[in-house]
């Protein structure tokens, strides 16, 4: 399956893409490399495709956790980027938009636990056939792309390059992740 990988860090210039491999081991790992290829204390960014499947953001700030965004969790962690999105991460809460607050759209109904969907989390899976993203959506709302419009990326279930392409218009990187394929 082939895989689109692409590492983007931004200075006072803007965005600039960085020659790295894009490891397929464990999310601390690949923070660590995404460290390694920040420019002082600006956001770096990965950005992972399968084609046709499934796309994955992961943020590593300096001094600071590790955050994704994938927009299809069962599909990737399938696949030979499986391992960075285990399944301990997987099965973690995250926060989540208003917008999302339940599958049919009725942000004001109990979610099938009798939660409040209000509280502002959401399990991360919801099987069943269906795509369901994991991760959080808020991770690139400083940077010009608000949680609602990543997880309606992810939710459209569009082709996963067009989806990385909208998401780099809105950080102004979309003209160096497209000059890397």
């Amino acid at each position: 399956m082939p895989y689109f990988t692409a590492v983007l860090a931004s200075d006072s210039s803007g965005w600039r893409a960085r020659d790295v491999d894009v490891p397929a081991g464990s999310l601390e790992e690949l923070a660590d490399v995404l460290r390694a290829a920040a420019a002082g204390d600006s956001p770096v960014l990965a950005a992972i495709e399968s084609e046709d499947e499934w796309f994955a953001l992961v943020r590593a700030d300096e001094g600071g956790d590790v955050r994704f965004f994938v927009s299809d969790a069962p599909a990737a962690s399938s696949g030979s980027y499986g391992p960075l999105f285990s399944e301990e991460l997987l099965e973690t809460d995250f926060p989540r938009p208003a917008a999302a607050a339940t599958a049919d759209g009725d942000e004001d109904a109990e979610d099938a636990d009798g939660d409040d969907p209000e509280d502002g989390v959401r399990p991360v899976a919801e099987l069943g056939g269906e795509p369901a993203w994991a991760g959080d959506p808020a991770l690139l709302a400083d940077l010009g792309c608000p949680a609602d419009d990543l997880v309606e990326l992810a939710e459209r279930g569009d082709d996963p390059a067009a989806a990385l392409v909208e998401v780099g218009e809105r950080l102004g990187c979309a003209d160096v992740m497209e000059s890397l394929r």
